[in-house]
């Protein structure tokens, strides 16, 4: 990682600084320049003075599959202690039945998922250790298909993207090329280094591995993030031997982009086996043929959760794939003895009794599937001092205005009644969902950043602190890039989750493979980048889908108080920010009693005032919310007008330092386009 010299100063007290910054000659978008190029020179970056050509890397014969395919006796392994992990998964998984592979090797560590949602099935191990990937392909081959390519792209296009070839020969003579794409996708380069490590290759499969970083600008890095994987197989024979050669066209059933995330944590097992479960679902609801509907379902929980049980999985259930945007179930935050309305309509008319039905229990987003909890902690719900109520809210994005959608979805929830050793909690870090908080149009990335202050840390949380397991970034439709940043007083400790090429589609719950522990006095910033290239207008913080959000929903434990820690800019700021704009910016539209909505959708954006907004963003106090799930703030500190947590802007140098490796004359393949901190992000 490079450091930008540029710091974000602490604003203190209620006052306003806007008007006196903006008086003096200093320029934002100057000074940002300046301190990136001083970076630049500095910079290390890599060098490649060797050249591989093409070759087929094979290990011993016995890891053959059972379907008998040729084997060419006299090739050999590379390193046979580095084929280990892979002669065992493959030898496993060709020559095992498959429940026995499952109980042996799959239960954690080996991941799934079926490229075309038929037959052709991608197993992979995360080597941690070795920090490689262990890649295994079912149904790759039949008889009529040559080759097959594996791929990692940014966003899924075909530019600049890093693909594996693999062609088979009747089993005779298999080659393995490593490729990467021009820029439009029309062509495929042969790299000068190749890193995709063939182990095996029959009629049918192929077993190889890559490591999460080969110090190859060609080559694209892998990491925590969403991930594009690109595949495709084909039947004509390929001009592999040519460094360069089209890019092959196949049809739709024969490719295809998968988003998933390839480095990720073991899978966890629940280890009890008396689950009880419940679900909490809609009861076929008519869906409203208008863009933005949320839902609201009120029910009684089970008898029998008059004793406290622990949660420990929960699971979607979705009716209407493409509509069902995101759920959550809430519990009502009440005395236990206190009567909650039984309701299923608009959220909007929902009684007003149901207004403290708002502490997460659980929560689904698309792209997500079944949550499950680490073995030491589970979710508290149920006992005797338990409100018995809990609330369904489940958001409709209806863009088509579609009519006669039935819904009945909602979520599957497993528990236990012998509890665990810690309560879990989920809180809400990031941006209140408020119109204060705005981005301009015609943006690359625009960054927003919500805070969750030290000074709200230090009154919630134990002396001991917290352990986050589990994080789910959120966005609506212009979402890029997501992460979570913690702070230590001064220092940056490693980031709680992040997703430089975030896509609101996969909006998946994650455990983390690193479980980072937050103390009290620690700081949490959770920053989102939003694209509104071809937007007129700006877009404004709401509810609707075609306003914006930036959550990351964060589970962990001990359960605390603390439900939500969010904020948004200051009235006060933002009252003198449109004044100046008035005033000084000649902004004549701009009403100062009006709706700020319209405040900010009437400015004329040039850069110069797309500076200024992000300036104002991060340097103006805060109205923060580090609220209990009653909704209520905490007592013991003034938190409108809050001190900004003062942060460093990063620029991510996502490739590590290599020795001897410079490529001047290559532009790293996982490089874009920037947006106005300079930060590369796709």
């Amino acid at each position: 990682m490079a450091l930008s010299s540029v710091k974000l100063s602490a604003a203190t007290g209620n006052s306003s600084t806007w008007k006196s910054r903006h008086h003096s000659n200093q320029h934002p978008r100057h000074h940002r320049a300046q301190h990136q190029h001083q970076h630049q020179l500095k910079t290390n970056k890599c060098r490649h003075d060797d050249r591989a050509t093409t070759k087929s890397i094979r290990c011993p014969t016995h890891f053959k599959s059972s379907g008998g395919g040729s084997q060419n006796r006299n090739s050999s392994c590379s390193s046979r202690p580095k084929c280990s992990w892979l002669l065992f998964l493959g030898t496993v998984m060709s020559l095992l039945p498959l429940n026995v592979m499952a109980n042996r090797l799959s239960d954690t560590k080996l991941h799934e998922i079926l490229l075309d949602n038929k037959e052709i099935k991608l197993s992979w191990m995360v080597d941690w250790y070795k920090q490689e990937v262990l890649f295994h392909l079912q149904n790759a081959f039949n008889e009529q298909h040559r080759w097959f390519y594996l791929g990692f792209s940014k966003r899924g296009n075909r530019g600049d993207a890093d693909v594996c070839f693999f062609e088979n020969q009747n089993g005779f003579f298999n080659v393995v090329t490593d490729t990467y794409t021009s820029s439009d996708g029309k062509y495929v380069h042969k790299d000068y280094q190749q890193d995709c490590v063939l182990f095996k290759m029959d009629e049918s499969t192929l077993a190889f591995k890559r490591k999460f970083d080969t110090c190859d600008p060609s080559d694209f890095r892998f990491h925590e993030g969403t991930m594009y994987i690109m595949w495709a197989r084909g039947e004509n024979e390929l001009e592999l031997t040519d460094y360069q050669f089209p890019f092959p066209n196949v049809s739709t059933q024969e490719s295809g982009v998968k988003m998933m995330q390839l480095l990720r944590a073991d899978k966890i097992l629940v280890p009890e086996t008396d689950l009880k479960q419940v679900e909490v679902t809609l009861n076929k609801v008519a869906v409203p043929d208008k863009e933005t509907t949320y839902w609201c379902h009120i029910q009684k929980l089970d008898s029998f959760l008059q004793q406290k049980h622990h949660i420990v999985q929960f699971e979607p259930i979705i009716m209407t794939p493409g509509i069902v945007h995101h759920m959550e179930v809430f519990h009502c935050e009440t005395d236990w003895d206190v009567e909650i309305p039984l309701y299923n309509g608009d959220c909007q008319q929902m009684p007003a009794e149901a207004k403290v039905c708002s502490k997460v229990i659980a929560l689904w987003a698309m792209g997500a599937s079944t949550f499950t909890y680490p073995p030491e902690t589970g979710l508290p719900i149920g006992g005797k001092a338990y409100n018995p109520y809990i609330r369904l809210e489940v958001h409709f994005n209806n863009p088509e205005l579609e009519k006669g959608h039935v819904d009945s979805s909602g979520l599957r929830i497993k528990m236990v009644s012998k509890l665990r050793q810690f309560d879990a909690g989920v809180m809400e870090l990031g941006l209140e969902y408020t119109d204060k908080m705005a981005i301009p149009p015609g943006q690359v990335a625009f960054p927003l950043s919500g805070y969750c202050i030290a000074e709200c840390t230090e009154l919630a949380l134990p002396p001991t602190g917290i352990v986050v397991f589990g994080s789910q970034l959120h966005t609506h439709l212009r979402g890029v890039r997501i992460l979570t940043r913690h702070f230590r007083g001064s220092e940056e400790l490693r980031e709680l989750n992040r997703d430089d090429y975030y896509s609101h589609h996969f909006q998946e719950m994650r455990n983390l493979h690193y479980k980072p522990r937050v103390l009290p006095g620690d700081a949490l910033v959770t920053t989102c980048y939003y694209n509104t290239i071809g937007y007129e207008k700006a877009t404004l913080g709401g509810f609707s889908i075609s306003d914006e959000m930036c959550v990351n929903y964060m589970h962990y434990y001990p359960a605390t108080k603390l439900e939500v820690c969010k904020s948004s800019v200051s009235e006060d700021a933002l009252e003198n920010y449109f004044i100046y704009m008035k005033k000084k910016e000649h902004q004549h539209h701009i009403h100062l009693n009006g709706a700020r909505s319209k405040n900010y959708r009437n400015i004329k954006w040039t850069q110069q005032r797309v500076d200024q907004l992000y300036t104002m963003y991060i340097e103006e106090p805060l109205s923060m919310q580090c609220n209990k799930s009653d909704g209520l703030r905490f007592d013991g500190y003034e938190w409108e007008g809050a001190p900004i947590t003062p942060i460093q802007i990063k620029i991510p140098m996502h490739r590590k330092v290599c020795p001897n490796y410079n490529p001047l004359w290559l532009k790293p393949l996982d490089r874009g386009e920037c947006d106005l901190l300079g930060e590369c992000i796709y």
